[in-house]
């Protein structure tokens, strides 16, 4: 019946009804407490929900039945970010990379972390790493555009925006942050097409 109650959880979750995959998730874990999937889809399910400190609670039981766990300690990390707790954050990151080095959802969120903490260069090194892995990923070139723009480096940022709407033109922040690139650059027909 474990399964059975995690499926449903994960059919739940997919549908949109987090209640209901909380419930089931919890099902589960009363018949398995050491079942570290459901604990790190019960976490998903709460950040959703907005309830962040308990999702960390699911992370740590998680982690505590395998610690080599590598999503979650990314999902732990995207949970302490949330939360602000961004050195917290990074530590987490930094463990998901050691156990898989070509995780680039965790080199990009790191980059963007660490932007936050005011560490530039740092961050557009892992946005770097996150594109080397996954040269397609939209969210990446976005946030090394973030981070260009706050070194006022506007022509990269502007590439990097381009790229990102590339992949992904319906990208409504891209669109925003490139059209005021622009503007800065004083590229205004451009900057109104975008």
């Amino acid at each position: 019946f474990v399964d059975a109650h995690y499926n449903l959880g994960n059919a739940f979750m997919d549908l949109g009804n987090l209640d209901a995959a909380v419930a089931s998730y919890h099902k589960a874990l009363a018949i398995k407490p050491d079942f570290a999937q459901a604990h790190n889809n019960l976490g998903n399910a709460f950040i959703k929900l907005g309830k962040l400190d308990e999702s960390l609670v699911c992370y740590q039981k998680a982690l505590a039945v395998d610690a080599e766990y590598v999503e979650v300690h990314k999902n732990l990390g995207d949970a302490l970010q949330q939360l602000g707790k961004l050195e917290d954050a990074v530590a987490s990151y930094h463990k998901a990379i050691t156990i898989k080095p070509d995780f680039a959802e965790a080199h990009n969120n790191l980059g963007t972390t660490l932007e936050e903490l005011g560490h530039l260069d740092e961050a557009i090194a892992s946005h770097h790493k996150a594109l080397a892995i996954k040269p397609d990923f939209a969210e990446a070139h976005y946030n090394l555009g973030n981070a260009l723009l706050e070194l006022e480096r506007l022509d990269e940022a502007c590439a990097s925006y381009q790229k990102a709407l590339t992949i992904k033109p319906d990208y409504a922040e891209a669109h925003y942050n490139l059209g005021n690139v622009l503007m800065e650059l004083g590229r205004l027909e451009d900057a109104i097409c975008s």
